[in-house]
């Protein structure tokens, strides 16, 4: 149960900040995320351009910033990340029968010569072991802006997953269904 209360769509504060306009220009509610965030709207503000423009201002394929999403969502045992990033991952071209080898990604078939730097670039970063090497890998297939975007989203989301978890923010009910296949990863 969350930690903090979820700020409605018309409060006063939220509405003079504008916190919510993109989810109203999208027609649908804001995510129980931004809710939370929302008890400080400023704060929200200054959070939400990140994510923003990496989802939609990035030059790197969305397919392998989402994969890397879920990568991360695995790892750090994030049932909300997973939960949301799931069906923008298939969206963008990631196949389920990725999703469920993604728990076994480096003796799997399913990656490719794109993907698989960028999956070995998420294990490192959420290790805080990001060799020259692998850094070179995922530069030499993406470009150094690319690169950059990626290393970015995969802090971004470690980052979030820490925040969904001292807030206490749960899965929504709509995002519920997307949790199949969930594991979060152990060695």
């Amino acid at each position: 149960m969350t930690r903090i209360p979820l700020i409605p769509s018309d409060d006063p504060d939220a509405v003079r900040y504008g916190v919510f306009s993109s989810f109203a220009a999208e027609q649908r509610e804001p995510i129980d995320l931004y809710r939370a965030l929302a008890n400080v709207p400023e704060l929200l503000l200054a959070y939400r351009s990140l994510p923003q423009h990496l989802r939609h201002a990035a030059v790197s394929p969305r397919r392998l910033r989402e994969l890397a999403v879920l990568r991360v969502a695995q790892l750090v045992g994030s049932a909300y990340e997973w939960s949301h990033h799931r069906p923008m991952a298939m969206k963008a071209g990631v196949s389920e029968a990725q999703i469920d080898a993604l728990a076994s990604w480096r003796s799997s078939d399913r990656f490719d010569a794109d993907e698989r730097p960028v999956l070995a670039a998420v294990d490192a970063i959420h290790d805080l072991r990001l060799s020259d090497a692998e850094f070179t890998a995922l530069e030499e297939r993406l470009g150094r802006h690319g690169a950059v975007e990626i290393v970015v989203a995969v802090a971004q989301y470690e980052a979030t997953a820490r925040i969904i978890q001292a807030l206490g923010v749960d899965v929504e009910p709509s995002y519920a269904p997307y949790l199949t296949g969930f594991e979060p990863f152990t060695e």
